[in-house]
């Protein structure tokens, strides 16, 4: 109730009722942090929506494009769904030149075809031991086709996708490690190697002792040096693509054991070739080398398909992506949206293909600028209004929305989120996509709010000058005051 005195002649009562006083409580909450210090050279943009009856329910920003970094994922996923059907799964197969001799030799060369699967011989996406498990099956059939031996090479076939793999966007500072492996026709292990270093006491430069798996020739340059105990992995492998000298700078816990980080394939499919003929030699299956890296040729004449294999259905997969942010699936399911109509399609075709969709998706709202599917690139940059509207749309679908919804990481439980909001009213009832880089940090998703209706949102906040601790703490309370007041 408020009390409002005029003329000296009397009191005007006013009741305000419980709507108002929620939607003062939620612009409150947007003044609060759209106005906060931290934000004065920087930006943010704010938009939410009641996903019922699809009313605007209020913004900050809405129109202002910007960086959303990994929360983009979400909305490459729905397109991939859209685009391939949930039950969609990526295949590779085993192929063979010439012919297969009464002695088990085969008179040709064997190929490790790939379709684009960014989850072969995953260990981000399976279990650990993928690797070995996938591997292990190949050597099985083609032992089981007959081969005894290859009088031919082994080949790695990624020629189904354009050979670029990365973006040209992307930093250098960040493709030469793992998250920014990117993808290829052929893709094994999540295209990342395992750097191992034996750490030492602090102060010192800890040594290198190798990979896994082991990468021929691949050489390192290491100015990394140990620092505290518990100061995690701070180092980072610099190069790209088939560049196999690669310099190691930043630190690493010192300690007396040995200490991992994870970089980015020189050149995925020949290191799929050589995985192949590892695996063959195992079984007793000779051959004559491998070939098949991005700048080799492959081998001509008719092919034989010896063997299919197929990854899990696209929904499990999205599900790992939007839960764990991994970038090669993103990345893969893009790429392969555009090459069921343009076979050894380039980055650039599938991402204009993708701002097509978002685009026809809010009818023609402007303001999308992407230009990879993992949200990697800084060169990508959205409206909140845009995202939000696209999402909108997308969780009314029957077909994709409970495999988004089911997918998003939960605030204080799941996920990316599960840091967020522990232990307040609002854990568990935010569900969304965060996105996080560098003086950058995003969610985009959906909140039921304390009323328990649900409401479709987006907020990306752009070069805030505090610290990541600061900025995350300062987030938080600004969702729980969303909650509370929806």
């Amino acid at each position: 109730m408020i009390l409002i005195r005029v003329v000296h002649t009397f009191w005007i009562i006013f009741f305000l009722t419980p709507v108002i006083l929620a939607a003062q409580d939620l612009n409150d909450a947007i003044i609060t942090l759209g106005g906060d210090p931290s934000l004065k050279n920087g930006a943010m943009s704010f938009t939410i929506f009641d996903r019922k009856t699809e009313q605007l329910i209020a913004t900050h920003n809405p129109n202002v494009s910007l960086i959303p970094a990994s929360s983009l994922k979400i909305l490459t996923c729905a397109y991939g769904l859209k685009t391939l059907g949930k039950n969609f799964k990526f295949k590779t197969t085993i192929e063979t030149t010439g012919e297969i001799d009464k002695n088990g030799v085969l008179h040709g060369d064997l190929i490790l075809k790939g379709y684009g699967d960014p989850t072969l011989g995953s260990d981000l996406s399976n279990d650990s031991g993928e690797l070995d498990k996938v591997l292990k099956i190949f050597a099985t059939e083609v032992k089981s086709a007959g081969i005894k031996s290859i009088e031919g090479r082994i080949y790695g076939d990624g020629s189904y996708l354009s050979d670029e793999g990365i973006y040209n966007s992307w930093l250098w500072g960040d493709i030469g490690n793992y998250y920014a492996a990117g993808v290829y026709g052929l893709n094994i292990y999540d295209n990342l190697f395992r750097l191992k270093f034996k750490q030492s006491k602090q102060g010192t430069y800890p040594k290198v002792i190798g990979t896994y798996p082991n990468i021929p020739g691949l050489q390192f340059a290491s100015q990394v040096l140990c620092a505290g105990a518990n100061t995690g992995d701070n180092a980072y492998i610099f190069g790209g693509p088939l560049q196999y000298n690669r310099q190691v700078k930043g630190t690493i816990p010192a300690g007396n054991g040995i200490f991992e980080i994870k970089g980015s394939m020189p050149d995925p499919p020949l290191m799929a070739a050589l995985l192949l003929k590892d695996a063959l030699t195992e079984a007793g299956i000779t051959s004559n080398g491998v070939g098949g890296s991005l700048k080799d040729v492959q081998p001509v004449g008719k092919r034989k398909v010896l063997y299919t294999h197929s990854s899990k259905s696209l929904d499990l997969i999205v599900n790992e992506t939007i839960l764990k942010s991994i970038n090669i699936n993103a990345e893969g399911i893009l790429r392969y949206c555009k090459s069921t109509d343009k076979v050894a399609s380039t980055t650039d075709d599938a991402v204009n293909t993708f701002g097509a969709f978002l685009q026809k998706t809010t009818e023609g709202q402007t303001g999308f600028f992407v230009c990879d599917g993992s949200g990697l690139s800084t060169s990508n940059s959205l409206p909140s209004y845009g995202f939000a509207k696209v999402l909108l749309q997308l969780f009314k679908d029957p077909s994709i929305a409970d495999v988004i919804t089911d997918a998003l990481p939960v605030a204080g439980m799941t996920g990316t989120l599960k840091n967020y909001l522990k232990g307040s009213k609002a854990a568990g009832h935010i569900k969304a996509k965060t996105g996080s880089m560098d003086k950058v940090r995003s969610f985009s998703g959906i909140i039921t709010g304390d009323s328990g209706k649900e409401y479709v949102f987006s907020l990306i906040i752009n070069n805030y000058n505090c610290s990541s601790a600061q900025i995350k703490a300062k987030i938080e309370s600004f969702f729980n005051d969303v909650y509370l007041a929806i």
